[in-house]
């Protein structure tokens, strides 16, 4: 399967685990830890939830990886500092 967007995926690979900024390309920024990255989508666990067995906020994305965010739709990624 051709991935749409080659460098952010590359850009995304290399930073799953880790504190990232993603700016779309409609202006939104969303923060947060990068815990997947699939061929279409990264998905991010929010700033400020907690990885735990109770329901929650992480828990109600795509299998328990945190919201998709389309490779599509990021303009930019980039590693921040840990922040919460």
């Amino acid at each position: 399967m051709k991935v749409p967007n080659q460098s952010i995926y590359s850009q995304c690979c290399g930073l799953v685990n880790q504190p990232v900024e993603i700016r779309c390309h409609d202006g939104s920024v969303h923060r947060g830890m990068l815990t997947r990255v699939d061929e279409r989508t990264a998905y991010l666990q929010p700033a400020g939830s907690v990885l735990s067995n109770s329901p929650g906020l992480f828990l109600w994305g795509s299998g328990g990886w945190g919201y998709p965010i389309a490779l599509a739709s990021i303009a930019a990624i980039l590693a921040i500092g840990f922040f919460w």
